[in-house]
């Protein structure tokens, strides 16, 4: 059956950016990001398909939920499985979760942290804690370090403005994690430190404090996605391709409109082609690039024409373009920051919101 819409995901191009981002900090283990079905790729696609890379130190997830479901397509695999933001308030389902499923807890909360090492739990289970540096969303306070009873398998902090070196936030976040990384290197000297996710890793030679580091965990790059818009590729590949089929072809006349509301009315006198395509804001395709997207035909840009719908889009066609021809939304062929910005968002976002019905392709 053809697909209407189809994303396509590369083993190959993951696998390779793995290996780019490894050799931008080679003396650092990674802790690849697979949340949010590792930004839209799929989670367990990802994880077993990076298991017998090197350097490899687990993967993190945002939910016990996603941890459950990937520690149960591991099967029998014990790499480690960090789960980051959802251990607030601390109960002991979370334990008996961690206990059977062989999951490492993030606690970036103090009542939780503190409610956890009261009991056996941090005894009885590896665990890590993030301490806010400055970016004020998760982190226990860099001062309640000295209420930590035994030793954290990891302690880190997360970077508000990473692609900024220089930014005076940056610089304020890292004079803090330098007194937690002397505090932590007198009293837990066998924990593991970090700080880097992928900018800071694109980053890192603005970053002296690399050096001391354990760890790096990398989610965008990882999927082919330079980690901010001016920073330079360096031989990513984009892990995923998002593609819609031509349902049909219609010739408009001048004065012709296209779509709900009539908000694309044809001008050219002598008429023009627009090609309809099967996906549309239920796929995936944002509402905002109405009128303002692109997309791609065997490397002739085109043009989003009228509204995007729940089911179709319309965009520029020509005489050549057939019904049943691909039409390439992002991937190789079209930046995900190009098409990001028409939409008023985000490359992240972009890949998260893939719809349900998108037919899956792996490689």
């Amino acid at each position: 059956m053809i697909a209407r819409a189809n994303i396509s995901i590369s083993r190959s191009a993951l696998r390779n950016n793995y290996r780019i981002l490894s050799k931008k900090v080679p003396h650092l283990d990674l802790l690849p990001m697979v949340k949010a079905d590792a930004y839209g790729h799929g989670a367990f696609y990802a994880a077993q398909s990076l298991l017998q890379e090197k350097k490899l130190y687990g993967f993190g997830v945002a939910s016990f939920k996603e941890a459950v479901e990937l520690r149960l397509a591991l099967k029998n695999s014990k790499v480690p499985i960090l789960v980051f933001s959802d251990c607030a308030p601390w109960t002991q389902e979370h334990f008996g979760l961690c206990k059977r499923y062989h999951l490492e807890p993030v606690l970036s909360e103090i009542e939780s942290l503190l409610h956890f090492q009261s009991g056996r739990e941090s005894t009885q289970i590896s665990f890590h804690v993030e301490v806010n540096t400055g970016m004020n969303r998760l982190g226990v306070p860099v001062q309640s370090l000295p209420l930590l009873k035994n030793q954290p398998r990891s302690i880190f902090t997360h970077l508000a403005d990473a692609d900024s070196p220089n930014s005076s936030l940056t610089q304020k976040q890292m004079s803090a994690f330098q007194d937690v990384v002397e505090y932590v290197r007198w009293r837990f000297p066998e924990t593991l430190l970090h700080f880097a996710n992928s900018s800071a890793i694109w980053n890192h030679r603005d970053f002296p404090m690399m050096k001391e580091m354990n760890l790096a965990r990398p989610g965008l790059s990882l999927y082919g996605v330079r980690p901010f818009e001016s920073a330079k590729e360096d031989g990513l590949k984009r892990v995923m391709s998002f593609s819609s089929r031509v349902l049909n072809r219609i010739y408009l006349q001048k004065g012709d409109q296209v779509g709900y509301g009539g908000t694309y009315r044809c001008k050219n006198a002598k008429g023009e082609w627009v090609a309809i395509l099967g996906a549309g804001y239920a796929d995936g395709v944002f509402r905002s690039l109405s009128n303002q997207g692109i997309a791609y035909h065997k490397k002739k840009k085109l043009n989003f024409l009228g509204r995007v719908s729940m089911d179709l889009s319309a965009v520029q066609g020509h005489a050549k373009l057939m019904v049943g021809d691909e039409i390439f939304l992002w991937g190789d062929q079209v930046d995900p920051y190009e098409q990001a910005l028409l939409a008023g968002t985000i490359p992240y976002e972009i890949m998260t919101r893939i719809g349900h019905r998108v037919e899956r392709t792996y490689e």
